[in-house]
């Protein structure tokens, strides 16, 4: 199975290919795939495959319409996604508006139909429901369980609770120049994979990025 991830830039996509992952992951091994690597995941090669992307060219939307890839797309006001842009990359109004947003808008045309469709208000204040229609969308068997294992990994207060527990965790640990060791036991400590483990839980990385 090939999910497209097609959401407005800066609309909470993220989110959603979250869900999709772990709920793809529990049914067989997961990809994240490029656009020349996708043929792989339509002709029942493998198990599952995830495609983010902000575009499409006219071979997937072919495979969209006909039912063989499912879609889902998240959307916020294009004013809020700019300024949210803005914010994070930097860049001139008017060139994020024709070379970012504008041809994403294109693109929502031609697959709204054909998508699931939430908004990034929908996945602030009813993230509950969110979930549980990411989930049931892509695995029709999508169970009570699944729901609540991942409303409590992808939630707000647990993903801060980590990010506090990394920089907790920084601050216990002493820099010797060419090395690192924990203020308590003196054992020496990998900080990067201290900190990459901790991310890894959040469930924000692909399961895999190659077949």
């Amino acid at each position: 199975m090939l999910i497209f991830i097609a959401g407005m830039p800066r609309s909470g996509s993220t989110y959603s290919f979250n869900v999709v992952r772990r709920a793809l992951s529990r049914r067989g091994s997961v990809a994240l795939v490029t656009s020349d690597r996708r043929a792989q995941f339509t002709s029942n090669e493998t198990a599952h495959a995830i495609y983010k992307a902000h575009d499409a060219d006219d071979e997937l939307l072919s495979l969209l319409w006909s039912g063989s890839v499912k879609s889902i797309c998240t959307i916020r006001k294009p004013e809020s996604a700019v300024l949210s842009w803005l914010n994070t990359f930097g860049g001139e109004p008017a060139h994020v508006v024709d070379t970012v947003m504008l041809p994403w808008m294109r693109l929502y045309e031609r697959i709204a139909a054909h998508s699931l469709i939430l908004s990034m208000d929908e996945i602030e204040s009813r993230r509950l429901l969110s979930t549980w229609k990411v989930g049931r969308y892509v695995c029709s068997d999508y169970s009570l369980l699944e729901w609540a294992k991942d409303c409590h990994n992808l939630s707000k207060r647990r993903v801060s609770h980590l990010l506090k527990e990394i920089e907790s965790r920084k601050r216990q640990v002493v820099d010797c120049g060419w090395t690192y060791y924990d203020k308590e036991t003196f054992s020496i400590v990998d900080i990067f994979q201290t900190a990459t483990s901790s991310l890894r839980s959040l469930m924000f990385w692909p399961i895999s990025t190659s077949v």
